[in-house]
């Protein structure tokens, strides 16, 4: 099964400002860390693995 990501609680609004939230992929993570100046690092710290309920609630997104 493929791994997806969401971020943590206090980073949501950052991510997704008004769009729906998703569950994202490892490769749309890098896009974004790059796109925000961050390091790998410092993305991860923003968010964690997503679960099935979340994967289930809010669906996902794979990088193209």
């Amino acid at each position: 099964m493929k791994t997806y990501y969401f971020p943590n609680s206090e980073h949501e609004e950052a991510f997704f400002g008004s769009d729906y939230p998703v569950c994202v992929d490892v490769e749309e993570l890098r896009r974004l860390a790059r796109g925000w100046g961050l390091t790998w690092e410092e993305m991860m710290e923003q968010v964690h693995e997503a679960g099935e309920d979340e994967i289930k609630e809010y669906g996902t997104y794979d990088a193209e």
